[in-house]
């Protein structure tokens, strides 16, 4: 209570204890006035009280918002923090952006010069098999046309095995140099018309080898050396010169030994009369499972059936006529 209720009581409590004599009488109105003053005295301690609550209320309520006050200023320092993070981010992200653009640009620029030179070495290796084929086709007119009919067996195969057109085309232009190695091989052996002694047949085993030397190291004639090399092994591991089996073979490899067999066995040679293609065809049949893949071998009895290898052999034999016309081949 403040200082002025303090007063107005004691004046209150004077009134109400104050001396009078006996003989004094009351003055007139000094009841109501004792009341008037109580009630004066009442009013303000309620107003008081009020007044006190209502400060202890908006103490209450300003410590409050200092409080709100405080966390919204955490909060903005906070989220400002963010803001600024953010940006650095955005900044780094689109500098990483941009890099990765640079770098994706610069290798399309490098992809697209590898399709180039692999084009060109593309076209620089048709061309050498080529040139092989046209020499082995004026030294010898059978090997020529040889090599022709086992390109179009093996791709025959491929395609009847489901490769993609670019693995059918490898593995046809990569057939024409299985027996590259014979380069080496001396012409009475090669030209011989009796069968040849275990030392004659030790060196024809030799053109395998030689024919993967000869291919060297590009990648370009990755698929021809392993075709070089594999192409006497046997599916049972008895072939030469490397006794692989199975399908340690390599898949062109194993295709290409069907069709120079199949051709070798119906065509002329120094040592032999060519076979028919039904004799031709049943030693294949015979030989899956030992000597060939069987089922390559399915799907070149498959071909045979269905006319494709007579198709293939005809087609041949008239390109051959249109290129020697007056002539027969031997």
């Amino acid at each position: 209570m403040s200082g002025g209720d303090d007063d107005t009581k004691n004046m209150v409590e004077t009134v109400d204890v104050s001396p009078r004599g006996p003989d004094v009488p009351e003055a007139p109105g000094a009841d109501v006035f004792r009341q008037l003053l109580h009630q004066a005295v009442r009013v303000a301690d309620m107003a008081n009280a009020q007044a006190m609550r209502m400060a202890l209320d908006f103490a209450k309520v300003y410590e409050r918002e200092q409080g709100v006050r405080g966390q919204f200023e955490n909060q903005l320092k906070q989220m400002t923090l963010m803001e600024k993070q953010a940006t650095r981010y955005a900044e780094d992200l689109a500098g990483m952006l941009r890099s990765e653009r640079e770098r994706r640009q610069e290798l399309e620029r490098a992809l697209d010069q590898e399709r180039v030179a692999n084009e060109e070495l593309r076209r620089t290796g048709l061309q050498g098999i080529s040139h092989l084929l046209l020499a082995a086709t004026i030294k010898d007119r059978t090997t020529g046309t040889h090599l022709q009919r086992v390109r179009r067996y093996v791709e025959a195969i491929a395609e009847r095995l489901g490769l993609p057109e670019g693995l059918t085309e490898e593995f046809g232009y990569s057939s024409v140099m299985h027996d590259v190695g014979k380069i080496h091989t001396p012409d009475h052996i090669l030209q011989s018309e009796h069968h040849l002694s275990d030392d004659e047949f030790s060196v024809i085993k030799q053109h395998c080898i030689d024919g993967e030397k000869m291919l060297g190291t590009a990648r370009f004639f990755e698929t021809a050396r392993a075709i070089a090399r594999e192409h006497h092994e046997r599916w049972d591991g008895k072939g030469y010169p490397d006794g692989k089996k199975g399908e340690e073979i390599s898949l062109a490899a194993r295709i290409v030994s069907i069709a120079d067999v199949f051709d070798a066995l119906t065509s002329k040679r120094p040592y032999k009369e060519a076979w028919s293609a039904e004799a031709g065809l049943k030693a294949i049949e015979a030989g899956a499972g030992e000597r060939f893949d069987p089922e390559i071998v399915a799907g070149f009895v498959a071909l045979a059936r269905e006319g494709v290898l007579e198709r293939i052999s005809s087609e041949v034999a008239a390109s051959d006529a249109d290129e020697h016309p007056g002539s027969s081949a031997k």
